[in-house]
This record gives structure tokens, sequence and C-alpha cells, in this order.
């Protein structure tokens, strides 16, 4: 069984793969873990596609097919612009900053993670990356982002709730903007409710953990869930933060 979904080369079109994407997950009853780990690898590809693959002001068609087979998933994402083999690039120097890292090549590190086999090839006019997922048989929509910001006894509380993905990183930063210019910032982020993050959640959080620290503050993350902890742990990005 194929499906296929066609979107324009705007980031804004990354939630029409979100829905896509959960929509297919809750057709095959896939665990919810399973269908989050999908979402990333493809966000993360289309993402880099739309920013790097075409020049400002070019409009294009890019199109994402799914084979449905037994245990296994199949991925065709099919554009036009210029040619970029993530399957020849090394893994990200852990030499370097972590935030250097997220912004040089840690979305095609979240997909070779996330992935069970990628394929490129090019003719020259179009590009087709292909990702695979091994599942089992036998297997829920998330909510968008949600947020509620509030002080208590000079402790700022942000509870975050739903996806920390390229389509409401813009939305979450407009939140934390305030708190930039905290001093002394005492921040607690409740992420009980955080069903999915990015690599773009990933830099917004790092974001505000520099300016806490550059102000003598504090910032600490609590009840994450286990399946949003291993992203955190696979790009180091646990060891820049206090989780608990």
């Amino acid at each position: 069984m194929e499906k296929e979904i066609i979107i324009d080369n705007n980031l804004d079109e990354i939630t029409r793969i979100t829905q896509f994407i959960e929509e297919m997950g809750m057709s095959l009853k896939l665990p919810s873990e399973i269908t989050m780990s999908i979402n990333l690898a493809i966000e993360e590809a289309v993402t880099n596609i739309i920013q790097h693959g075409y020049p400002k002001g070019i409009s294009s068609d890019i199109i994402l097919k799914v084979n449905i087979a037994p245990r296994t998933l199949t991925f065709y994402i099919i554009d036009e612009g210029l040619s970029f083999d993530p399957t020849a690039k090394e893994s990200p120097d852990n030499t370097i900053s972590l935030e250097q890292r997220l912004t040089e090549g840690l979305g095609l590190f979240l997909i070779r993670r996330t992935m069970d086999k990628i394929e490129y090839h090019t003719n020259g006019t179009s590009n087709q990356l292909t990702l695979i997922k091994q599942i089992d048989n036998n297997f829920k929509q998330e909510a968008t982002l949600k947020t509620n910001l509030c002080k208590i006894e000079g402790v700022t509380v942000l509870a975050v709730e739903g996806r920390l993905d390229t389509a409401n990183t813009n939305e979450f930063n407009s939140v934390i903007q305030p708190l930039l210019n905290d001093s002394n910032p005492d921040i607690i982020l409740n992420c009980e409710g955080l069903s999915y993050i990015s690599s773009s959640g990933l830099r917004s959080l790092i974001v505000l953990q520099k300016s806490v620290l550059q102000h003598r503050g504090s910032l600490v993350i609590e009840a994450i869930r286990p399946e949003i902890l291993k992203i955190f742990e696979m790009t180091g990005c646990s060891t820049l933060f206090t989780i608990r």
C-alpha cells in the first residue's frame, strides 16, 4: 500500500507533513514513540531541503511517498532542489560545542539515529531520499503546542504541552523572549505534557539555557517523558541541562 502527499517548499507546509505522518501512525496503530521518531526524521529531512535546497524566492513541489509493507515502512522524499547526499556526511564532530553542532548538521544526525536505513539518489534534475523504518506488527494524534507561564514565590514555572517542532518554535520563542532579559532567573520547565521535540525545539531550549547562565540564574527541566529524554541523551543535550 502506498500513500502520498505533495507540499510546497515552504516551512509553513511542515504541519501538513506532520499531520500526514500522524494519520498514518493512527491508521497503522503504531506506538506513539514510533510515530514520533518517524515524524522527527521526516521533519528534519524536509526542513533541510526547504532551507538549503532552493534559492530564495524559488517555488517548487516536494513529494513524500510512503510504502507500507509488513514490518517495514519506506519513505521517499522527492525534490528538485540542490542535490545533497546525507549518506556521505560523517556524524557531527563531538569536539565542537553542542550549540555549533545544532546549527551544523544535528538534523541529519537525528535522521540517521531514528531511521534504520537511508539511501540517496539523484539524476541531476530531481533528488530522492529514501528512509526505511522497521516496525513490529500489531501495533495518537498529539496536541499542538500549549504553554502556561506563571510565577510562584519568585520561581518562574513554564509548562509545555504538545509538540515543540519547526512549526511551533516561533510561538515558543515568543513565550520565552521575556525570560531572556531576567536577572538571576529561577526557572522550572515542566515537560510532563511535552510529546515531541525536534532540533528546532532543542535550539530554543539551548538559547534559553545560555541566557539563564549569562544572567547567573537557574533552569531546571522536570517531568520529562522517557522518549523525549532519549532525544536529549542521543544528541548530548542532557549534559547541558539540569534534568530531574
